[in-house]
């Protein structure tokens, strides 16, 4: 199947501008564009970047969390009510529901239920994890690989750190996850492997918090910005603009003005071109 190219959206994301005190261009707007202009399929793939804020909103209607509902996430609060009750979820219609997902409601109405939030989320993550690695798309697979051995990187220099064991916190079953099980080395023996281990470490190595999460944040932007290097107007051009599209929503929270400092480069990669509805605009932003 040849290609699908989108040569007016790509090259004018987005044609907005942040105003001052106001939230800016938001990704549940831009999904809802995306629906409207873009080929199914390659809005299925959308919709599953989205899938851990619906992880966090099923986390929360099962377990009773004080988590806000997350209006990013996929499914609404009467489609997931579904999920809670075996009853409920034998009768639904549950096509429209990833398949690691209707797995877990299996599991969390069994008598192997995971025994608090903690344990159901790494089970989500590590299904969610799985599920994106038989992914057709190979910017999907890539990105989930590189997603999952940051955060397994992580988890085993803090669990070294502190003298406290973290096998349990690694998502996945490869080389990487063995390594970082097993090395005492400072890189893990992963220089092979992992190319940039060392600048991970040094990442890590950082004392405060927020500029070690801002660092890291960059360096899940520059791997975006590599692994799209040769993509043009294809669907992984979208793709990484919505990773980066969350990435700045979670500065906005964090710390407003390298938020907006992140908001204004995305823009900067983007020549205009690409005119957004009326509405649209003067809800996220102006023209």
């Amino acid at each position: 199947m040849a290609e699908r190219n989108y040569y007016a959206l790509v090259a004018g994301l987005p044609d907005i501008v942040p105003e001052e005190k106001r939230s800016v261009f938001s990704s549940v707007a831009f999904r809802q564009m995306l629906h409207e202009t873009i080929h199914p399929s390659d809005f299925d793939m959308v919709k599953l970047l989205h899938m851990p804020f619906d992880h966090n909103n099923l986390l929360k209607l099962l377990y009773g969390s004080s988590r806000e509902w997350d209006e990013r996430a996929n499914y609404t609060a009467e489609e997931m009510e579904a999920l809670k009750e075996r009853k409920s979820f034998e009768n639904e219609e549950l096509a429209d529901f990833p398949q690691y997902i209707i797995d877990f409601i299996e599991i969390y109405l069994s008598e192997d239920s995971p025994e608090n939030i903690y344990v159901a989320e790494q089970l989500l993550i590590s299904s969610y994890y799985k599920y994106l690695e038989q992914s057709n798309n190979q910017f999907i697979r890539e990105w989930v690989g590189y997603q999952s051995t940051i955060a397994n990187v992580m988890a085993a220099l803090n669990g070294r750190k502190h003298n406290i064991p973290f096998e349990d916190a690694l998502v996945g079953d490869n080389e990487v996850v063995s390594a970082l099980k097993k090395s005492r080395a400072r890189d893990f023996g992963l220089s092979t492997e992992l190319p940039d281990i060392e600048q991970i470490i040094q990442l890590f190595e950082i004392d405060n918090l927020l500029e070690r999460e801002l660092k890291i944040d960059n360096h899940k932007w520059h791997f975006l910005d590599e692994l799209t290097f040769f993509n043009y107007f294809s669907v992984e051009k979208i793709l990484a603009f919505v990773l980066k599209l969350f990435i700045v929503e979670r500065w906005m929270t964090l710390d407003i003005e390298k938020g907006k400092g992140m908001f204004n480069k995305l823009l900067k990669e983007y020549e205009t071109g690409f005119q957004f509805p009326e509405e649209f605009t003067l809800a996220y932003g102006k023209k």
